[in-house]
């Protein structure tokens, strides 16, 4: 097929959740600090999932104080205040569930080796 365009993007493993919800922007509508909070957060979520093979406990340990408490510091020293405000506007925009599911659609399937993201544009 000649109607494929394919860019590689290195990065590290930090900033490939950042760049995969900059992409997602047009279906998510974050604002930049829920992106960079909701980023971090999918970092650290995929950093426990290595350590922990069980997926609902993953959720429960990324929403822990410990863990929260390094979020925040990852992301400049954030008050628990401000970032608790985040958290609140990720839920009230259904990102967040109330019980701190993060929406399914939002997680990349990811590996070691990172991931593909194909866009498929469809002319009306």
């Amino acid at each position: 097929m000649n109607n494929i365009n394919v860019k590689r993007i290195l990065s590290d493993k930090k900033s490939i959740f950042r760049y995969w919800l900059e992409f997602l922007r047009p279906y998510h509508k974050l604002r930049t600090k829920e992106i960079e909070a909701l980023a971090l957060i999918l970092y650290f979520r995929y950093e426990l999932s290595m350590e922990i093979p069980n997926m609902a406990v993953v959720d429960i340990v990324l929403f822990s104080t410990e863990t929260r408490i390094k979020i925040r510091e990852t992301l400049g020293g954030m008050s628990q205040k401000v970032f608790n405000n985040l958290l609140t506007s990720l839920r009230n925009k259904n990102v967040l569930s109330k019980d701190n599911k993060i929406l399914p659609a939002l997680i990349p399937n990811m590996t070691e080796d990172g991931f593909k993201l194909v866009f498929n544009f469809e002319v009306k």
